[in-house]
């Protein structure tokens, strides 16, 4: 059977290999940037190039590796430089001799190049977006209790062990029915973790780039460093949400475009590629929302997040919101990200204790 690669994302790599099964091919991915795929991907791309440019490439290098005839990748409008990266990636394949040709997601007509290309049968392809669309669901219906529980477990390391289990039980979830009999264990087994009592945790948003957002590789794990040390987390960049805004439903929501569009206009009134906006109408709702603080990650110069710095710098000033900067590259030391997060949580205790 023919394979398709796509860039890790995470848990949502279970959800998206259903959507390439939609088309009739096996999928091919990882959850999560291996090192070898690192270096290979840095090997390949030029010194300029961002993290998640140079991780996607050596993914795509691996695949191509590997016997893997096909690839997707995201577009993206505006300036960010995401717009040019399926070409450039599709460039270094081709001069290393690989044949493997990548996708974009973008539209040229009624149906985008990907579908056009493998032709699915409707009626199996519509039943297979329809799982594929419930697991992500589920992925962010258990990442949320994962988040929420891992600042309160009493053990380190019980709510990753049972999402783990979770998201193995939905990785072997055929149907739509096995979905949802997977998403209504979720209480009772996150529920079966023994929590401390006391005050209630640090609240942070996470917010930035997407890829960096969703790749533990990359980020280092951002998640689990700051559940262990006692703070709840919430990450911005959810799947479930960004579908909606991508096919326009729910344009009234608090995670929709429109409201984030209207948060931001204060302090960003145009559209600078990525998710920077998201950023910024984020952080503001963080502000709103009582959050302690944000962290703010991406990869080393990527353009659009980086030029929003300033912005979240003065919604910090004026609305007295913290805000960490994390910048990753293929040279960041894990345990210098550990020691800037530990001093992050430290400073925002103090500052509890002193309100």
């Amino acid at each position: 059977m023919r394979r398709l690669a796509f860039e890790p994302w995470g848990n949502y790599a279970l959800a998206l290999a259903a959507s390439v099964e939609c088309l009739g091919v096996e999928p091919w991915t990882r959850t999560a940037t291996t090192p070898e795929v690192l270096e290979l991907g840095v090997a390949a791309s030029p010194d300029s190039a961002c993290l998640s440019f140079k991780a996607c490439t050596g993914h795509f290098i691996k695949a191509a590796q590997e016997g893997v005839e096909y690839g997707v990748m995201v577009n993206s409008e505006g300036t960010c430089r995401l717009r040019y990266y399926r070409i450039l990636q599709q460039k270094l394949l081709e001069d290393r001799g690989f044949r493997l040709f990548i996708f974009g997601l973008g539209y040229d007509g009624l149906k985008p190049p990907i579908i056009r290309h493998f032709d699915p049968d409707l009626m199996p392809f519509l039943r297979c977006c329809v799982r594929a669309r419930a697991k992500v669901l589920a992925v962010d219906a258990i990442e949320k209790a994962a988040w929420r529980l891992r600042a309160r477990e009493q053990q380190r390391g019980d709510t990753t062990r049972v999402m783990n289990g979770c998201l193995k039980d939905l990785e072997r979830a055929t149907t739509v029915l096995d979905i949802r009999r997977v998403r209504e264990t979720l209480r009772q087994r996150f529920g079966a973790i023994p929590v401390r009592g006391g005050t209630a945790p640090l609240k942070v948003g996470l917010l930035g780039e997407a890829t960096v957002l969703r790749n533990r590789f990359l980020n280092h794990n951002i998640e689990e460093i700051l559940g262990g040390l006692g703070v709840e987390v919430f990450n911005f960049f959810l799947l479930g949400e960004e579908m909606k805004n991508i096919f326009g439903i729910g344009l009234w929501g608090k995670h929709s475009r429109w409201t984030l569009k209207r948060l931001a206009r204060p302090y960003l009134k145009s559209l600078v590629g990525g998710h920077a906006l998201d950023s910024v109408g984020n952080a503001i709702r963080c502000a709103s929302s009582g959050y302690d603080g944000v962290v703010h990650v991406c990869p080393t110069g990527c353009m659009p997040e980086i030029s929003i710095r300033p912005v979240l710098r003065r919604v910090s000033r004026d609305m007295d919101l913290p805000v960490l900067e994390c910048s990753f590259d293929e040279h960041t030391s894990h345990v210098g990200v550990v020691t800037r997060l530990e001093a992050f949580v430290d400073i925002l205790r103090q500052r509890r204790i002193k309100r």
